[in-house]
This record gives C-alpha cells, sequence and structure tokens, in this order.
C-alpha cells in the first residue's frame, strides 16, 4: 500500500511538475488520458482472469502426496498461491478505482465553476495530474501482475519438477 501511494504520489508531482513546467503547454498530453486509460482496464481485466485462472490449475498440480510427506512444504507452496490470488484480486479492485477516479476527475476539471475558479490554470493542472498520476499507476499496476505471472511460471515449473 505504501509503495502504491509512492508511486500515485509521484506521478502526480511529475505530472503536475511537467504542467507547470511548461505553463500548460503539456495539457494536450492528459486530454486523452480516459480513452489510453480504459483500453488498459479492459486488458488488466481480461489478463486477471486468465492469471487467476492460472494459478487455480498450479494450485490442482501441487501432487496431494506432498501433503503427507512434507505438510509445511505444502502448506507454504498453497498459502503463497493464496496469497498471488488474493493480489490479483486486489490489483483489479484497485484498477477499478483508479479508472473511476480517473473519470471523475476529468469530469470535475471540465465543469464551469471550476473555469470561474481564480488560479484556474492550477485547479486544471491539478486535475490532470491527478488524470496522469492514474494512467501511470495503472501501468505499474500491469506490471506488477506481470511480475506476479513470471513468479507463478517459476512455481508452476517447481511443482512440475518435484511433483510426484
Amino acid at each position: 500500500m505504501l509503495r502504491l501511494l509512492v508511486v500515485f504520489l509521484t506521478s502526480f508531482s511529475l505530472s503536475f511538475l511537467l504542467l507547470w513546467g511548461t505553463d500548460g503547454d503539456a495539457t494536450p498530453m492528459f486530454g486523452s488520458i480516459n480513452s489510453v486509460i480504459y483500453v488498459l482496464g479492459a486488458m488488466f481485466g481480461a489478463l486477471s482472469l486468465a492469471f487467476f485462472n492460472y494459478i487455480e490449475g498450479i494450485m490442482k498440480d501441487v501432487p496431494k502426496k506432498l501433503k503427507m510427506k512434507n505438510f509445511e512444504l505444502y502448506s507454504l507452496v498453497v498459502n503463497a498461491l493464496t496469497d498471488l490470488k488474493r493480489e490479483v484480486i486486489s490489483n483489479v479492485l484497485l484498477v477499478v478505482v483508479l479508472l473511476v477516479l480517473a473519470f471523475f476527475a476529468g469530469a470535475f476539471g471540465e465543469m464551469e465553476f471550476i473555469q470561474r475558479l481564480s488560479y484556474t490554470s492550477y485547479w486544471t493542472w491539478g486535475v490532470q495530474s491527478l488524470r496522469g498520476a492514474c494512467l501511470l499507476s495503472v501501468i505499474v499496476v500491469v506490471c506488477v501482475q506481470l511480475a506476479g505471472f513470471v513468479t507463478a511460471n517459476s512455481l508452476r515449473a517447481e511443482v512440475s519438477m518435484y511433483g510426484e
């Protein structure tokens, strides 16, 4: 959770710094973030479903003989896979929250009363930076999920090698 907070705040700060440093000339980069983030979210959802099923398959591959021979090792493998499944579910929920946040930030930034506030450019840049932080955070979550897939693949290889 702390790592996610650091990623989000760093992304927000870098986005705002980019907008401030260019005096708003980088605004078009942030204008179409929703279309990119929705595609990433859809791909991530499909990948997560496949990954969750892959982990289920690995759990079924863990030999039941191992339970009788070495219960501690069996318990360790099953707990690691269960934790990986929980991480997949929490990552999906996180991406959904980031998608909704990016959508509402974009809608909020386009509201008329925001445009009439003093320091409008700073408000607009803050909203756009929030959208940029959501995009970069989703990319980081996707990368973490892919790293989990590599871990699961290595675990499946170990289970297959020493299975029976």
